[in-house]
């Protein structure tokens, strides 16, 4: 499922590395669900409200 990973010399931010594999995923789940949010937070193995609280968190950092 997922490749290996290089870590890099120079070293990494890990927090926005995490949030952008996050926001990747969402959007993704999002986007076969096609947009139903109680769908999409299931196939990520969320609760719909998490979901929605990770969507809105997202929407306040803009």
């Amino acid at each position: 499922m997922l490749q290996k990973l290089q870590f890099p010399d120079s070293g990494l931010d890990l927090p926005v590395l995490l949030e952008t594999i996050e926001q990747s995923f969402i959007r993704e789940a999002l986007k076969r669900c096609g947009g139903n949010q109680v769908h999409a937070a299931q196939l990520l193995g969320l609760s719909r409200d998490k979901l929605r609280y990770r969507l809105a968190e997202k929407g306040a950092r803009r």
